[in-house]
């Protein structure tokens, strides 16, 4: 039985709130060797902070010395080897449980004024995301010539490649159904890459704050798509099973997830002919919308510097040409 919202914390197997109004260290409260783990700080206005320190003493008086209005503290140790895994499980918990948090890094949804509102309204957002797409023909493309004659050569490479038709279809289709206003928020708040370094398999990458959410790749011969999505459209939708319900021979879901991103994703790497089909799915995009929406919200693009003007042209020019486009 949970004692209010405080009582997801203690089943997660804190212990109760040590009261930390004033105080200016807690080394009374913890003996040396037990000060590795993970720890809660409760702040006056109801917020909640989960983080991990390998010296719970040392790190409260950091925290004291940022955040002033912290009145409260619980701490369970946990074992160096799962410390990591642990922190993010209690964050995407108590998220999950709508406990209001401070871990913008580690949550799926940041809320507030953000940067990204300032570009494309909250109420545009709302709009997008209940499927009023708005092809923002109206908006400039974005010009960097500098930056267009850095990646022009491997956009050729890119084009001599033997799938390079398909991958630029897939890729326009996906920047189409799955990003947001994308002429207003190119380069800014997305990017594409184009034949990134390091993996000469990848055919196109597209990043979105510090994370990847749809690459293209060539693998046996053969193209592969990967998407990072949200789960809880699925969830919603299918229930526990939702995995069985996009799981087949053509399709593989992978419990996979960037930090950025929060609990609320997953990844599903599929065909082609797969990845088609999820593109004309309205559970499937609505879950890609969700995701990337979240993640442009918590802040600009960081691979800004890797995007490759001409590569992202020509994939929004393929679907523009396409018969029947609602774009002009």
């Amino acid at each position: 039985m949970t004692e209010g919202p405080d009582g997801y914390i203690w089943e997660l197997g804190f212990s109760h709130w040590h009261d930390v109004s004033g105080l200016r260290s807690v080394a009374g409260q913890f003996a040396q060797r037990n000060r590795r783990g993970v720890y809660v700080l409760g702040f006056a206005n109801g917020e909640r902070y989960v983080g991990r320190a390998t010296d719970v003493v040392k790190r409260f008086v950091q925290h004291q010395a940022v955040h002033p209005d912290i009145v409260s503290f619980t701490f369970k140790p946990v074992p160096q080897s799962e410390i990591l895994e642990e922190e993010r499980r209690c964050i995407h918990t108590l998220e999950a449980r709508k406990i209001p948090l401070r871990n913008f890094a580690e949550m799926s949804v940041v809320p507030g004024d953000r940067t990204f509102d300032r570009v494309v309204s909250p109420e545009e957002q709302q709009r997008w995301l209940d499927g009023e797409r708005h092809f923002d023909v109206e908006d400039w493309r974005v010009e960097d010539e500098d930056l267009r004659r850095r990646y022009h050569t491997r956009f050729e490479k890119f084009m001599e490649r033997p799938h390079a038709d398909d991958a630029l279809l897939l890729l326009g289709t996906y920047i189409d159904a799955a990003i947001p206003f994308p002429r207003r928020t190119e380069l800014t708040f997305w990017s594409a890459s184009c034949l990134p370094s390091g993996n000469p398999g990848i055919y196109s990458r597209v990043n979105l704050n510090m994370q990847e959410v749809f690459t293209i790749f060539e693998q046996d011969g053969e193209l592969r798509v990967s998407f990072h999505l949200a789960s809880s459209p699925f969830e919603e939708q299918f229930g526990p099973r939702w995995q069985r319900r996009l799981g087949d021979r053509h399709s593989e879901v992978v419990l996979h997830g960037y930090k950025p991103g929060g609990g609320d994703q997953f990844q599903l790497v599929v065909t082609p002919r797969r990845a088609r089909r999820l593109l004309e799915d309205p559970l499937a995009v609505k879950a890609m919308s969700l995701f990337n929406l979240r993640l442009m919200r918590k802040a600009p693009c960081y691979y800004a510097t890797s995007h490759c003007i001409d590569l992202a042209t020509a994939a929004q020019a393929t679907v523009e040409r396409r018969p029947g486009s609602r774009r002009p």
